[in-house]
């Protein structure tokens, strides 16, 4: 194959999908998020002819312009597992675009299956899975059955930690997606090892504290700058405050960015946040029980408040 532009999200299913991806082709890494991609595709576009999209959601507003802008490469592959807009896959079909995709399954196992690489390339693929929760699959069942648990998991969590620690060094991350492309052990890499470390403490440091900053709706426990995971803190609210949903915010500028995770099997956070954030000129969907949104600050009290209103409608 040709070289490629690899486009992937930065959290640890999105980066084992590169390394998949980077077992069996070569090209450049390039770390981006759904609100961003197209922006990511304008400024690298020139680097190669083939693109592959790796663990990015179409956003609501963006996914036709993304179709138009794929079908300009002569080969575009997209590979992901988040709940798509309606005709969204039609649509990047009809661009000429090869579409994987599957609800379910975690974006590593996908692109596993999709490029074939060496077999010893699935304990990469567990990595993703564990990282993002995905380990129901019979994919994982039966692959796990090659591997060590203990030390999978070992790893697993060594690289889930310190991507998240390092989770805006684009560099050491695509130095991370090297090293695993060659099925190299998280726990090899030694700052990555080292910020697993801090960041467990940190987390802990976090929930440690959530008490004392936790805020509640009817349905919502939210927090403000945990400074730890959004993601882990947002669920740790909810499970504190006994809420179907937990929110963990991040000020970023006039911005709030937040991670939001549902405990209760009825709610459909991707389908509340695909319809609640445009509303607020912002973005939202990813999964049904694990989805992030991005919203303006100002807006931020009304917006809880709404999905907390919704919440209480549909459940």
């Amino acid at each position: 194959m040709s070289d490629f532009l690899i486009l992937a999200h930065g959290d640890t299913d999105g980066v084992t999908s590169a390394a998949i991806a980077r077992s069996v082709v070569h090209g450049r890494v390039v770390f981006t998020h759904p609100v961003g991609i197209l922006g990511d595709l304008d400024e690298f576009r020139g680097e190669a002819e083939s693109v592959i999209i790796l663990d990015i959601s179409l956003d609501e507003r963006l996914w036709r312009e993304l179709a138009l802008r794929l079908h300009e490469f002569k080969e575009a592959i997209y590979i992901d597992h988040h709940p798509p807009p309606e005709g969204a896959l039609d649509l990047l079909r009809a661009s000429g675009v090869k579409v994987f995709h599957e609800e379910g399954p975690c974006t590593a196992e996908l692109a596993y299956r999709f490029f074939n690489p060496p077999s010893e390339m699935s304990r990469v693929a567990l990595y993703g899975a564990i990282g993002d929760y995905a380990i129901t699959t019979p994919f994982f069942k039966e692959k796990i059955r090659d591997w060590d648990i203990r030390s999978l998991f070992l790893e697993a969590g060594t690289l889930t930690l310190g991507l998240e620690a390092i989770r805006r060094d684009h560099e050491k991350k695509r130095l991370v997606v090297e090293e695993l492309a060659l099925n190299k052990l998280p726990s090899q890499l030694d700052f990555l090892v080292e910020a697993a470390r801090k960041q467990a403490r940190i987390l802990e440091e976090a929930r440690e504290r959530l008490p004392e900053i936790v805020q509640s709706l009817e349905n919502i426990a939210y927090v403000i700058d945990p400074g730890a995971s959004l993601g882990v803190t947002a669920f740790y609210a909810a499970v504190l405050r006994g809420k179907k949903v937990g929110v963990a915010v991040e000020v970023r500028g006039n911005w709030a960015i937040m991670s939001l995770r549902a405990r209760d099997e009825r709610v459909d956070l991707n389908k509340a946040l695909r319809i609640l954030a445009p509303k607020y000129g912002g973005h939202g969907g990813g999964h049904a029980a694990a989805a992030g949104a991005r919203i303006p600050l100002d807006d931020l009290k009304q917006f809880l408040e709404d999905l907390d209103k919704a919440l209480r409608l549909t459940v």
